[in-house]
């Protein structure tokens, strides 16, 4: 890891994953210091109900895969094209046998927003994102990751994956990704 910025209040770090050489994953993070705000707090989304009230979504109907069978996903209504709000959470560790923090544990599952609110059939289409963005506005807390998500395709083979992120206690942040939109060969 690097400190790209270094600072006290601000500070941009940047990790980069590299294999035979060649960079296939950059992570980058802005730190920026906790002070009270509570006097002027607001404006975020609505609260999500409980998942514990609500049913499991069988989602390896949808996406087949090791992944998508770990999770427990549970939508908040029937998911509609490009549109989900639902809740999910894994038993398994990040790295197997390694406890991972409440932070870490919350942004690995963000990536399922874009599997949840498909638009058009992955059978028929593919639609992968080339990036994830995440803005948080406080720490999450808690297992399970809330996804308030709405996928949008373009005319010209790119889209957006917009999500409200939440915890149990409320609205955390948003994440955007990117997504190139083909169809399958």
């Amino acid at each position: 890891m690097e400190t790209v910025r270094p600072g006290r209040t601000i500070e941009l770090v940047e990790a980069t994953v590299l294999i035979a050489g060649r960079s296939v994953v950059r992570a980058r993070a802005w730190l920026l210091a906790d002070g009270d705000t509570s006097a002027v707090a607001g404006g975020a989304a609505d609260r999500l109900a409980a998942p514990q009230t609500l049913a499991s979504w069988p989602m390896a109907a949808e996406w087949p895969g090791g992944y998508i069978a770990s999770l427990d996903v549970r939508p908040l209504a029937p998911p509609l094209p490009g549109r989900t709000t639902a809740w999910v959470s894994t038993g398994l560790d990040l790295v197997a046998g390694e406890a991972a923090g409440p932070l870490a544990s919350f942004v690995t599952l963000i990536d399922t927003a874009n599997g949840i609110a498909v638009r058009q059939s992955p059978e028929e289409w593919m639609f992968p994102n080339v990036d994830l963005t995440l803005h948080l506005h406080r720490a999450p807390r808690g297992r399970w990751t809330g996804l308030d998500t709405a996928v949008v395709f373009g005319p010209t083979g790119q889209g957006v994956t917009s999500t409200v992120l939440h915890d149990a206690d409320g609205p955390v942040g948003h994440a955007q990704q990117m997504l190139t939109v083909r169809p399958q060969p």
